[in-house]
């Protein structure tokens, strides 16, 4: 083993090592053979490496690139996972705990202290600005231009010429952005400064914000997060005020990274409470939508951020208590936003203005009437109101134009439309659905007690999954078709399989088909089949075999 690597390209190899390290070997066992494993790639894969003593006699792997003869990226992988599992099982020597760090420090004699502390500060800038920060007797403005030196110096080390920062060195960028944001913020309000600290903490989030990252992590958001609970901790008198204009000012501001917005806003909305800030809220979700109108702004995108906006005004008028007129002049204004329209639809329905909702979901049903989810909530909200109201008519015909247009609610709306009809009109209704292309027909048969007619529609299905799914309604009146079902369905799924563990899935059915009449014979006649098609399936083979076939 000691030589596995030359058996494949650099670029191979380089491949096998990161889906080791990302965790896609499983199942590695030792055979008489060598070794088995599977490997999460575009499928699972199973991998074989065949052993004579120590060297490899021959590697086997089920993805279309071993098939061609190539030696592959799961067969490395496998590979560095044995070469990882041999070396855990070499003694290694029991290792002392490790000292803290105050444990250390307390063993270093203190003759000895300032001239080691003096070679790390000259070694470690970063060392060095923290303890000039903290011991320097600097100026604030000096302290300012200092954290700004180094907040710069962070994404110089980590990015490119075009500000972007890899997957490799993402995490330790965000790692080091993290640290400086906690580091400014204690710095800055040690010297009592908590506003300038929000100020260095922002301007930190926008230097952060101009890097395009790879797959980020959350260690920027966390650390700001904290900085701005230990800001708020240590704000006096009208301080909090102070960092609630700040926040707003950010998140009103249209040239503002959207980060920075976003940090500001949900600040604002999830940290601050109380009438005054209430008002200022307001202030700012008007300047928000005013600016979105005037924006000119269509599509999904825009029409989500809005309705956004218009809930969350409409919450902080009913906390700031606005009269009753000002909230239904607000509601009829936007009406044609579904989340208003329902706001406005609950606020009649609480004042029993019935014929006033039903003339309000009928207008949405119309207004949104490309988005199917939605109009299916009015046309529920409509069938719940026709039912209290006893009009039986009505509340048919909304059943079925929910059920046949909408092709929404599943078998407990058709249940529903069977118990307001009459014998006769449910036949029809039944028969309508089942002769077109609906997604529940089998439920209904089921449901109907249709068994001849379902137990044909199973076996047009032609999948394991509806069959399980009915097997219990259809074993007991149909064993002969259901077994000649499966029988059908296993040979074809056998054709396709191409690794253990869908093997192993294929053995589990021949199991199941020995509680039919005559099933142990017709699993028996497949395996037989299967071991003479597929005898270079030697995975398939074993899993026969441990099956007892």
């Amino acid at each position: 083993m000691k030589f596995w690597k030359d058996w494949f390209q650099p670029h191979i190899l380089e491949w096998g090592r990161i889906y080791f390290d990302e965790g896609r070997v499983s199942d590695l066992e030792r055979t008489e053979d060598g070794y088995t494993a599977f490997v999460d790639g575009t499928e699972e894969y199973e991998v074989e490496i065949l052993l004579d003593g120590d060297s490899i006699e021959d590697m086997l792997c089920d993805c279309p690139h071993a098939e061609d003869g190539n030696y592959c990226k799961h067969m490395a992988a496998v590979l560095f996972a044995v070469d990882a599992a041999e070396s855990s099982m070499k003694k290694v020597p029991a290792k002392k705990e490790r000292l803290t760090p105050a444990g250390l420090v307390e063993k270093i004699p203190d003759n000895q202290l300032r001239p080691l502390l003096t070679e790390l500060v000259s070694s470690d800038e970063k060392l060095y600005r923290a303890l000039l920060l903290r011991y320097g007797e600097m100026t604030l403005d000096e302290c300012m231009k200092a954290l700004k030196k180094e907040l710069v110096s962070i994404g110089d080390q980590y990015a490119d010429h075009h500000g972007y920062i890899n997957y490799g060195d993402a995490d330790d960028f965000e790692c080091d952005m993290a640290d400086f944001i906690g580091r400014q913020t204690q710095t800055l309000l040690e010297q009592g400064e908590p506003l300038l600290a929000l100020r260095a903490g922002m301007d930190a989030l926008r230097e952060y914000a101009s890097y395009e990252v790879e797959e980020g992590c959350a260690y920027v958001d966390t650390a700001m997060d904290a900085m701005l609970t230990d800001i708020l901790c240590a704000c006096k008198g009208d301080a909090a005020s102070a960092v609630f204009d700040l926040l707003q000012k950010c998140a009103g501001s249209v040239g503002e990274h959207w980060k920075v917005r976003d940090f500001a806003e949900q600040a604002i909305f999830s940290r601050f409470s109380g009438n005054s800030f209430d008002k200022k809220k307001l202030e700012l979700v008007d300047r928000q939508i005013e600016d979105l109108e005037n924006s000119g702004k269509q599509g999904y995108s825009s029409e989500y951020e809005m309705k956004q906006l218009l809930t969350r005004r409409f919450d902080l008028m009913k906390k700031l208590s606005r009269p009753k007129e000002e909230l239904n002049a607000f509601l009829e204004r936007y009406t044609n936003y579904s989340d208003i329209r329902k706001l406005r639809v609950q606020q009649m329905l609480d004042h029993g203005k019935t014929d006033e909702v039903i003339r309000l979901l009928e207008e949405g049903k119309s207004a949104d009437h490309d988005k199917l989810g939605l109009v299916a909530e009015y046309s529920e909200w409509l069938m719940d109101l026709y039912e209290r109201q006893g009009q039986r008519d009505k509340l048919i015909a909304e059943l079925e134009y929910h059920v046949f247009v909408l092709s929404s609610g599943g078998i407990e709306m058709l249940n529903r439309l069977k118990k307001e009809c009459m014998p006769a009109q449910w036949i029809e209704y039944r028969e309508r659905y089942l002769s077109g292309r609906n997604y529940h027909k089998l439920e209904l048969m089921e449901s109907e007690g249709l068994w001849e007619r379902l137990m044909k529609a199973v076996t047009a299905a032609g999948r394991l999954s509806i069959l399980d799914r009915y097997e219990a309604a259809l074993k007991k009146r149909y064993p002969d078709e259901m077994l000649e079902t499966y029988a059908c369905i296993l040979t074809k799924e056998a054709a396709a399989a191409s690794n253990r563990k869908r093997y192993q899935e294929l053995t589990r059915y021949l199991k199941k088909l020995r509680s039919y009449p005559g099933g142990t014979e017709r699993a028996v006649r497949l395996a037989e089949d299967w071991r003479t098609r597929y005898m270079r399936r030697r995975a398939m083979m074993e899993e026969l075999q441990n099956a007892g076939f």
